[in-house]
């Protein structure tokens, strides 16, 4: 197809026109949503009846859902290891699904070991129709017009790797960017040698000196808000370097990439001395207001992942880098293994149950893996936590997500959803199980109360002290003068112990300790996220280390502390 005659304007109306129509259709499926759903299920067994699942279950003896949770067990990503690894290396078909599998995607999993997910077509499909298509209509009927006409810095890196018997490995993000590849040039600042990255490319400046570059910049879009926070801050940091370069038409020379990218690059660039002018005037003004809708004056939207533990970056993005001008797009839960909501209004961070991407069972999260308490989606209760176990279009049958959610409302017989966090992203330095929101709740009121500038924020549960503690680790841009990292300490400690009463109680008792403090370098997070890049993990499966689960991450913050506050 011929892609020259058409503008960005022309893209996202066509997109948010096909949106509308999708996001109307979710409406009406909301009024006999769990019809809709066991429909789905009798669907996928069916369909599935003769893959070896299927006969190992008799998918084809199941005409209900009782007889489905009675015949299969819940499960878990062990129970589908050999199968992947038979598809994968022995190009053996037909195990887990019937339905043609487009690629293996990676997961966001623990250090060094991704699961490996594969992922059909029709999966792909539902993302594509809900997922892309409800964002640009809701952005349609919220944001001013212009929006269509300006262009958006992508953060998304996608990256593929070609498996035994030409099988594709990477993330899900890729398989949209490369669809969209010959699109991007109209409607993203971001180079797509930044997206599509090769080498040791620094994407970080690349997304921030093209961006800063673009005046009709309307929209920044990443997978999780952290991203979009990460690189306003770095900006906020080089700004005089990109601001040089934009001027001048250059590349900073220490900046890493191969030569080859380098070269089509500068084929891309011409001095700007005007927009340099502009921006250095907005920059030497300082930080004490919002730089983002002075830099970009036609700034409507910063969209991606932002509930559960990610709510620090919203915050800090609201408070330090944009006005209330611009709107914020919450994405939904949206994982490897399916695409299971999407809101349905801006600025809002519930979001809606697709009844035709998955087969949804809830288990509350109170019931302590007693299975028998799971239920429907037209049997859950507005204001309860549940864990998803799903059925899906990839071949994962009843498999626990380890998600907690919690039902918010509901939208005719639709559940309107929030994520709430991990359910493995739960510490313990005794018996106190806190959870990542309580971690990040004590962060952010002590960076409140004590003016600071946080960063971002990382806990490990030290358990082998004499008396067992928690340890915090924060990134710090700024401290207000007269503040030690004593009041830290102790706001910390004051304000964990309100989130979490059992820390209190340990104390009291004298089996617990204070809570304690380290302060990190600058700029450790980036280079936590750019080791785990040269590691081999896709920058759009990042995800921050909050509470620390393992010793290389132990041993990674602890050798950046500033060594300044420690005395």
């Amino acid at each position: 197809m011929n892609f020259t005659h058409l503008t960005a304007e022309m893209i996202n109306t066509y997109s948010a026109s096909e949106g509308a129509k999708t996001l109307e259709f979710l409406k009406q499926q909301s009024k006999h949503a769990m019809r809709e759903n066991e429909a789905l299920l009798m669907k996928i067994l069916s369909d599935n009846k003769d893959t070896e699942i299927g006969r190992k279950y008799d998918f084809a003896s199941i005409h209900s859902i009782e007889e489905y949770q009675k015949r299969l067990p819940i499960t878990t990503y062990d129970d589908y290891v050999d199968y992947v690894l038979r598809d994968v290396q022995n190009n053996e078909q037909n195990l887990m699904t019937a339905y043609p599998i487009r690629i293996y995607c990676e997961t966001s999993g623990s250090l060094g070991n991704p699961k490996i997910i594969p992922m059909s077509e029709n999966t792909i499909q539902i993302h594509q129709k809900y997922n892309s298509g409800i964002c640009d209509a809701v952005k349609d009927a919220a944001l001013n017009p212009s929006w269509k006409k300006g262009r958006v810095m992508i953060l998304t890196e996608s990256k593929m790797t070609e498996m035994k018997k030409g099988k594709e490995y990477g993330s899900l993000s890729a398989i949209f960017m490369q669809q969209a590849k010959e699109v991007l040039p109209l409607i993203s600042s971001t180079p797509v040698e930044a997206i599509f990255p090769s080498g040791d490319t620094d994407t970080r400046y690349l997304q921030a000196r093209f961006g800063l570059a673009a005046s009709d910049l309307v929209q920044i879009s990443s997978s999780f808000i952290s991203f979009a926070a990460e690189i306003l801050r770095y900006i906020e940091n080089h700004w005089c370097m990109i601001v040089e370069d934009i001027e001048k038409g250059t590349i900073n020379s220490e900046i890493r990439m191969p030569d080859d990218v380098r070269e089509r690059l500068m084929t891309k660039i011409i001095p700007m001395p005007e927009r340099a002018a502009e921006l250095r005037a907005i920059f030497e003004e300082g930080f004490d207001k919002p730089f983002a809708t002075r830099v970009w004056k036609h700034l409507q939207l910063v969209s991606g992942v932002g509930t559960g533990a990610f709510e620090i970056y919203e915050k800090k993005i609201k408070e330090r880098y944009v006005d209330e001008r611009v709107q914020f797009y919450f994405s939904g839960l949206n994982s490897t293994e399916g695409l299971f909501s999407v809101p349905i209004t801006m600025n809002d961070k519930t979001s809606a149950i697709i009844p035709h991407s998955m087969f949804y069972e809830f288990l509350p999260v109170d019931a302590h893996d007693d299975f028998s308490q799971i239920v429907t989606l037209d049997k859950v209760e507005v204001g309860r936590d549940y864990e998803i176990v799903m059925t899906n279009l990839n071949g994962l049958y009843r498999y626990r997500m380890r998600d907690c959610i919690r039902i918010m409302d509901k939208y005719n017989e639709l559940p309107m959803i929030q994520f709430r966090y991990r359910l493995d992203q739960v510490a313990d330095i005794i018996d106190d199980h806190t959870e990542e929101i309580a971690f990040t709740k004590t962060a952010l009121d002590t960076a409140s109360q004590l003016g600071l500038d946080l960063v971002d924020y990382s806990v490990y549960p030290d358990r082998d002290a004499a008396l067992p503690r928690y340890i915090y680790f924060l990134e710090l841009a700024g401290i207000p003068e007269g503040i030690t990292r004593e009041n830290i300490r102790a706001a910390l400690h004051n304000n964990l112990e309100k989130y979490s009463p059992d820390i209190q109680t340990y104390r009291e008792k004298g089996i617990g300790a204070p809570t304690e403090l380290h302060i990190l370098q600058p700029e450790t997070y980036m280079l936590y996220q750019d080791l785990m890049v040269l590691k081999g993990r896709n920058p759009a499966q990042i995800k921050p280390v909050h509470i620390i689960t393992n010793e290389f991450h132990y041993r990674f913050f602890s050798k950046l502390i500033e060594e300044k506050w420690e005395h």
